[in-house]
């Protein structure tokens, strides 16, 4: 998307929001939220009968070149707790068979923080292992989390055995995005990031994620910009992102994050989530435990989202005593949750592989 398209449609949406964002009625709790909240849950059941898809995220570093001011793994992180850890292929293999051998999750996401130190072959390295541990068991979702790359970067790592690759564009607005990540390296490229859908499309990838963090910027304008970049990219690529993030805002210890926009509401997020479920319901959205249980829950409503159950923002969390998380979490353990997804009415999907997502089914 070149600047010139992207400065219309921002400019579109500070005029008026997508309806029916512009409606002061939405996110309120009331009738126009529980109609939107509906027709989400009709038309992601008739797609996915209540099926929810399992994933753990993994954290393999917190060193990190970047100056995001509401992240804990900033470089300059003033946190006392915070042990900057990168992992080793041998603490790699430990994390991902804890996952899949002690744990039904046939799905893992590899994380990382913009580590100086880790290359494009190191990443491939880590995708091929993990892959090599999941195919034991009859699986390989491998996704990843990490700054932006090269359309031959992508294609390297889907060659590895890469599944999905998730960016997430914080924030649409540009003054805003510009204030909370300082610097010179890759994640103060506004538009190199905003490219980065179009570079994992064209390099091929099964699942590719999009999303915005809630609280960085006005959520109203954030959610309209969604939506347009969705359809901007169906047009111009054939396909769109079939993975949302949808994480909310939380306090990093180490952050030097000034609030100016709050993160949506309970009632104005979840009517945030089932606006987008209602327009492009095969879209799943990342459900993340940086919320609480019963929210999740609420979030999973029809089914078609990832479900995240074990969760650790610390590399090594799982078999390893480090310390000093990018931010905190609720730790959901497949062994002890899954069942109360299920007795919510969910089909848990251990062994899934993403959908691409080519045309609108509504």
């Amino acid at each position: 998307m070149s600047p010139a398209e992207f400065q219309d449609l921002w400019q579109q949406v500070s005029r008026q929001p997508v309806a029916p964002l512009d409606d002061p009625a939405f996110g309120s709790g009331g009738a126009l939220d529980l109609e939107i909240i509906a027709r989400a849950r009709h038309l992601k059941s008739s797609l996915f009968d209540g099926a929810v898809q399992a994933i753990a995220p993994l954290y393999v570093s917190s060193i990190c070149k970047e100056r995001c001011t509401y992240c804990n793994y900033r470089a300059g992180s003033n946190d006392p707790s915070l042990r900057r850890t990168r992992l080793s292929l041998d603490e790699l293999r430990r994390e991902v068979e804890f996952l899949v051998e002690s744990r039904p999750l046939r799905a893992v996401e590899l994380v990382y923080a913009s580590d100086p130190q880790l290359t494009p072959d190191d990443l491939c390295r880590h995708v091929e292992l993990t892959s090599s541990i999941l195919q034991k068991h009859g699986a390989s979702t491998v996704g990843l989390s990490a700054e932006p790359m090269s359309v031959a970067g992508y294609r390297r790592l889907r060659g590895a055995g890469l599944t999905f690759s998730v960016v997430w564009m914080e924030t649409y607005d540009q003054e805003r995005y510009a204030a909370c990540h300082p610097g010179t390296h890759v994640k103060t490229d506004f538009f190199y990031r905003l490219d980065s859908y179009e570079r994992m499309l064209e390099a091929g990838l099964d699942g590719v994620g999009y999303g915005v963090l809630g609280g960085l910027g006005p959520w109203r304008r954030d959610w309209s910009m969604l939506i347009l970049h969705q359809q901007w990219l169906r047009r111009r690529c054939g396909r769109g992102p079939d993975i949302v993030g949808i994480p909310r805002l939380k306090h990093a210890p180490g952050s030097a994050f000034q609030q100016i926009d709050a993160p949506p509401a309970d009632s104005q997020f979840r009517a945030l989530v089932a606006l987008h479920n209602s327009l492009f319901p095969q879209v799943r959205p990342f459900v993340s435990t940086r919320e609480d249980f019963d929210m999740c829950l609420q979030l999973a409503s029809g089914g078609g989202c990832l479900f995240t159950f074990n969760c650790s923002t610390v590399p090594g969390g799982y078999t390893l005593p480090n310390r000093g998380a990018q931010f905190t979490t609720g730790d959901y353990d497949a062994l002890l949750f899954a069942p109360r997804v299920r007795a919510a009415g969910h089909r848990v999907l251990w062994d899934w592989r993403p959908q691409p997502c080519y045309t609108d089914l509504v």
